[in-house]
Order: C-alpha cells, then structure tokens, then sequence
C-alpha cells in the first residue's frame, strides 16, 4: 500500500498526536477539548486577536458552557493558559502563558518531524 494515500498520511499525523509531548495529568479523556481550546489561543494570537471565553463558549467541540468553563479552569490550573479582565470587566480576555507557549512549540517539533519523514518517503 503506498504511503502518499491521503488515508495513509492521516493515519501518521494521528500516530504522530499520540507521541506528542502531553503531561498525563493534563490529557487524559478531555483530550481533544483542551486541544481545542490551546489550538483556537494559538491561531487567534498569530492572527493579533483576542480569544474571550464568550467566544470559546459558543463552540459545541466543548459541550455546555459549565463542561467548557470547567476546561478552561483546568488548563488555567495547568498553568498553559491564563485569563485577564478586558476593557470590560464582564469580558475575560484567555491567553497562552509562557508554558502553553512551550508546550505547543514542543507538540510543533514533533508534528514537523513526522511530516518531514512522510515527505522523505
């Protein structure tokens, strides 16, 4: 079977998640919420815009707004991510930490290598 399939090359990105540098304190069934959340904080701050946890909140990815606000307090806790008052104090305005910025340089690492080996296949 070749491995330039699109299935193929699915299949080695999500070998390549599993290898991920993850805490096994952090992910463990709410996996793909939190990434959700950590990946939607990235995106949003290389583009320059703020995420608030209104914005998270209207995602069904997270489930109802305690499930997602409970995230959002364990990725606080994890120290990956933090939470400041916006130009209105009803607003909160979510950021990555210098942590969450580690940790998701580190997932980057790890992702480039295995598309690096995928395309010297």
């Amino acid at each position: 079977m070749s491995t330039s399939l699109p299935f193929a090359r699915f299949i080695q990105l999500i070998k390549a998640i599993e290898q991920l540098p993850i805490p096994s304190e952090l992910y463990n069934r709410h996996r793909m919420q939190y990434d959700f959340i950590l990946g939607q904080l990235c995106l949003n701050s290389s583009k320059g815009k703020n995420v608030t946890v209104a914005d998270l909140l209207e995602s069904s990815i997270l489930g109802s707004q305690p499930t997602a606000n409970k995230r959002l307090q364990e990725l606080i806790g994890y120290g990956l991510v933090e939470s400041k008052e916006g130009e209105d104090r009803r607003q909160r305005i979510l950021t990555l930490t210098k942590e969450g910025y580690i940790y998701l340089e580190a997932c980057s690492a790890v992702m480039s290598k295995v598309l690096n080996q995928q395309a010297a296949m």
